[in-house]
């Protein structure tokens, strides 16, 4: 007998232990404390009364955690994490799991359904395929072993001539949501709710936007910096000067002092070829690559 409880009606313990043997073997490290797994659902808008636990028979099998977000009058609702624990994978577990997933998002009223995974996880994508799901390009993790090497900085480009007048100035994630441009066809994980600690600098030219990139700054419990997170941006399309509009930003995200600063990315679009390009150019390399997939519902 098959039957679904939500994260609200279980144990928290419970709900971990599936967590942590879901992902054991994964193809990242996403083990977790009881504070991680709680820090994950605040961070990013993950639901515990829309998330579900599969049973068989009494026995835990499977889960998913679910989120929703209504974003310019559109509700989109998010797979922040599927698995079926060891025992019980290869017999359709994973497929009762969409079909729950899909039903609530069509009750909550959303109008499409995201999700990512690792591009080598052949067998999920074509579950994913098969539930409506449909790729939607792949993005980047990239991390950076050692310093970077930032080329010299072209700034003439953008501050003499018709081109003068910018400035750059860096304010909250959240901020960047009011630009007209503002991207939310990538991931999840890319906007700016899920950003709560998150940066920004947006570089605008007399009074006028021009593009915005969002990152992170991670600080170890001793106060000082460890860790900073690049997350997609967007320049506007009519520009003339991408690539040095890019380094100005860039480089400023990770201009910082002293040693021991990990240094990494967070989905960047593989479609992205100013941004790619720039990292590699100062050592950057992609350490995994995953698939955002979206599914309309009718």
């Amino acid at each position: 007998m098959f039957t679904f409880r939500t994260f609200s009606e279980i144990p928290l313990q419970d709900a971990l232990a599936a967590w942590n043997a879901g992902f054991q073997d994964y193809y990242a490290n996403l083990q977790m404390d009881c504070r991680t797994f709680l820090g994950r659902f605040h961070r990013e808008d993950l639901l515990p009364e829309e998330s579900v636990m599969l049973y068989a028979d009494g026995q835990a099998v499977g889960f998913t955690l679910n989120g929703l977000r209504t974003v310019n009058g559109e509700t989109m609702a998010w797979n922040g994490g599927t698995a079926v624990l060891p025992a019980y994978r290869g017999q359709g577990m994973g497929g009762r799991l969409l079909e729950e997933n899909i039903r609530r998002y069509k009750l909550a009223g959303a109008q499409t359904a995201r999700l990512e995974a690792f591009v080598q996880n052949e067998p999920a994508i074509a579950l994913y395929e098969k539930h409506g799901y449909r790729g939607q390009g792949t993005t980047l993790f990239y991390t950076l072993d050692g310093e970077p090497s930032f080329p010299a900085a072209p700034e003439q480009a953008w501050g003499s001539g018709e081109e003068a007048g910018l400035q750059i100035r860096e304010c909250g994630a959240a901020e960047a949501a009011a630009l007209p441009f503002y991207d939310y066809s990538g991931p999840w994980q890319t906007h700016w709710p899920s950003l709560k600690d998150g940066r920004c600098l947006i570089a605008e030219q007399n009074g006028a936007a021009l593009g915005y990139v969002q990152f992170r700054r991670v600080y170890a419990g001793t106060g000082q910096l460890s860790g900073i997170q690049l997350y997609p941006g967007r320049l506007r399309d009519d520009l003339p000067d991408k690539g040095t509009l890019i380094h100005l930003l860039l480089s400023r995200i990770f201009s910082y002092s002293g040693s021991g600063v990990s240094l990494s990315t967070v989905h960047i679009p593989a479609a992205d070829s100013g941004t790619r390009s720039w990292l590699e150019a100062v050592g950057f390399s992609v350490r995994s690559e995953l698939v955002h997939m979206e599914r309309v519902l009718d």
